[in-house]
């Protein structure tokens, strides 16, 4: 069975990136939450999407523009604010696994140092920046460290040699039953991103992937026979 991240938390149902959107993901019981960080003006890890707080909050400028207090002063939606990676860290620990996206290479030092001061947590680092991931895993021989690529490219499966990497994080529109067994055979898991369909999502189950990330997690639990882990 296929292991159900939800992307930003569960984004389908409250702001994206906000501590609604993870409170409603750990009830639910997800396998894993994926999230982004950037780092505020003070160097700490925030969770937000974006370089800019332009789309999500009344503000604008760009995240490291803006103290982590400043940040968690504004409006994200629903009244709820920019929150840190350790706030996030502190509800999630023991519960599920989080899928940290760095977004910015000035994040990884910052991030592996917190995740370190929580041994008991479940983590692993995905970028688009494939030089976050080799400089993780120079500081960290055991992180576990997910690729994020488009497609199954040779440069995306060469990155996951290079670092050691077990599965590649990939585009939904880029997969194929035929691609999803040849890196099965190479001894690479897909996860794939970012799945709201749950048709889709059955077709994905059946080609043999091993996660999916999706919006709506509530629905995709459900769908496909998870439903106990629901929470109504």
């Amino acid at each position: 069975m296929a292991a159900v991240y939800a992307h930003r938390g569960a984004s389908r149902e409250f702001p994206e990136n906000t501590m609604a959107a993870f409170r409603r993901a750990v009830e639910l019981g997800v396998p894993g939450i994926e999230l982004d960080v950037h780092l505020s003006a003070d160097g700490v890890p925030v969770v937000l999407h974006d370089e800019t707080v332009d789309r999500t909050t009344g503000e604008t400028g760009p995240v490291a523009s803006w103290t982590a207090d400043q940040l968690a002063a504004m409006d994200a939606g629903g009244g709820e604010g920019i929150p840190t990676l350790r706030e996030v860290i502190d509800l999630v620990v023991g519960r599920t696994t989080l899928n940290i996206e760095v977004k910015a290479a000035a994040a990884a030092d910052a991030v592996l140092a917190l995740v370190k001061q929580s041994p008991n947590l479940d983590w692993a680092i995905s970028s688009f920046d494939w030089d976050v991931l080799r400089h993780a895993r120079g500081v960290d021989p055991d992180a576990s460290l997910w690729p994020l690529a488009i497609g199954a490219t040779e440069e995306a499966i060469a990155l996951a040699r290079e670092i050691g990497a077990t599965q590649l994080n990939l585009l939904d529109q880029a997969m194929d039953a035929d691609i999803v067994r040849f890196l099965l055979d190479l001894g690479i898991e897909s996860w794939i991103w970012t799945v709201n369909d749950p048709e889709r999502a059955r077709t994905l189950v059946d080609w043999g992937v091993t996660g999916i990330c999706t919006d709506d997690p509530a629905t995709m639990l459900r769908e496909l026979g998870q439903g106990s882990r629901a929470g109504g």
